[in-house]
C-alpha cells in the first residue's frame, strides 16, 4: 500500500493510518516552526519538513504505512567506516530508549543519522514539540562529538 508516495514494504502489516490526524498535526507543527524563525526551514511535501538548528539539520516526516512520525538528523557526512565507529554506534544505541544512530551510504559517502520515531495515535502538538526540541539538542551536540572522534563533516 503506498500512501503519500511512500513505497515502504510492510508485508502483512496493516496500519490504521488516520490521514486527517496526520494532516492536522503537520499543519499545526508547520505553523509552529514558522513562528520559531528557524534557519533553512523548508516544507518539501505536506508530510516532510526540514530545518537547521545550530549545526544539526533536522527532518520531520510522516510514515503512513507505519502510522508514525520520524524525526531525523543527518549528523555527519563523509565519515570513514571503522570497527571503532560501529562499536560506538552500537554502544550508543544500547543505552537509548527511543532514538538510535544509524549509517547509510549514498554514492561514495557514508552518513551517520540520528532517528527518533513516535506513534501517530499518541501524538499531539505539545508532545511533538517536546520530542523535537530534545532531538534538536541531542543532534546539535552529538554531531560535533562524532566529527571530533571519527572525522567527517557536519
Amino acid at each position: 500500500m503506498a500512501l503519500y508516495g511512500n513505497t515502504t514494504i510492510t508485508g502483512d502489516i496493516e496500519a490504521d493510518f488516520d490521514k486527517d490526524l496526520a494532516a492536522r498535526i503537520c499543519a499545526d507543527y508547520w505553523e509552529h516552526l514558522q513562528g520559531a524563525e528557524l534557519a533553512e526551514l523548508k516544507r518539501v511535501r505536506d508530510d516532510l519538513f526540514t530545518w537547521r538548528r545550530g549545526s544539526a539539520q533536522m527532518v520531520l516526516k510522516v510514515n503512513p504505512a507505519l502510522n508514525n512520525l520520524s524525526i531525523y538528523s543527518v549528523l555527519v557526512t563523509g565519515v570513514e567506516p571503522s570497527v571503532e565507529l560501529y562499536r560506538h554506534l552500537l554502544h550508543y544505541n544500547i543505552l537509548q530508549r527511543r532514538e538510535s544512530l544509524g549509517l547509510f551510504e549514498k554514492g561514495d559517502k557514508l552518513y551517520i543519522v540520528l532517528k527518533y520515531t513516535l506513534e501517530l495515535e499518541l501524538m499531539s502538538n505539545d508532545v511533538l514539540q517536546r520530542h523535537v526540541f530534545h532531538m534538536q539538542e541531542i543532534a546539535d551536540q552529538l554531531d560535533t562529538e562524532l566529527v571530533n572522534q571519527f572525522g567527517g563533516v557536519l
